[in-house]
């Protein structure tokens, strides 16, 4: 798959504004969405305020998705500026995919030895994937006002130690792949018909113009299918159980 650098279009690319989102001030931008919220722009993005954390996932989300990086939520906390719990959450961090470090992967300096003397290990041979999360640090940080019931951006990282995906490979990002639920339901009742999954899937892909049109690929709707036969079986379990029990207190 063909990459671009972080260097070349952290700081070019267009970041479209929603209606719902207002100025503390309450009064209506009228600036380009591009210059009026560049991350780099900090007194732009530090005026904004967002009424919802949909507001701010659409936000975030969709300026992930045009830069070319995938999004996941680290932190949603309930623990307000008096450090007692609410029933609203009043802190927020949503961060690039690759943040962080998988388990024991050698990429974080912490699990690299520090020792020069050797080390014998014993591989098992097993399916080699290649690491996701590589200490990323890109991510946006908001907290909510308490006086005007709002949230705020208070930091918000920009760089990526990683490459960027290309437009046209957009639909790779998995924060962004989703099978709704008419393809769902679709791929359901194709599969209870007899027809495997992947010509399901190619079907569905000839009524867009191709599968690489489908806002999901094929891992996608397979885990969708499992998921969705997983919820039967275990309902029809326990059905068998509930009659069986019901028989046998009668009797």
């Amino acid at each position: 798959m063909d990459l671009i650098s972080t260097s070349s279009k952290s700081g070019q690319l267009t970041v479209e504004t929603s209606s719902s989102l207002i100025h503390a001030d309450s009064s209506p931008t009228h600036a380009d969405s591009s210059q009026c919220y560049s991350p780099s722009n900090k007194e732009s993005w530090k005026s904004l305020v967002f009424q919802s954390i949909k507001e701010i996932e659409d936000f975030y989300g969709n300026y992930a998705y045009n830069t070319g990086f995938s999004i996941r939520c680290m932190l949603k906390s309930k623990i307000n500026s008096q450090n007692k719990k609410s029933d609203k959450v009043h802190y927020m961090r949503y961060v690039c995919n690759k943040q962080g470090f998988k388990k024991g992967s050698l990429l974080n300096p912490n699990n690299r030895s520090t020792s020069d003397s050797p080390v014998v290990i014993e591989f098992v041979k097993v399916k080699e994937k290649p690491d996701e999360r590589v200490g990323c640090k890109a991510g946006i940080f908001l907290k909510l006002d308490e006086v005007l019931n709002v949230y705020r951006i208070y930091r918000w990282d920009v760089d990526h130690c990683h490459p960027l995906h290309k437009p046209e490979h957009l639909w790779y990002l998995r924060s962004f792949r989703e099978v709704n639920e008419v393809q769902g339901q679709l791929a359901l009742i194709n599969s209870k018909a007899g027809m495997s999954m992947r010509t399901s899937y190619e079907v569905m892909g000839q009524g867009v113009g191709g599968t690489e049109n489908l806002p999901f690929r094929f891992s996608d709707l397979k885990n969708y299918l499992m998921t969705i036969r997983q919820k039967e079986m275990v309902v029809g379990e326990a059905t068998v159980i509930q009659k069986f029990l019901i028989i046998h207190l009668r009797h």
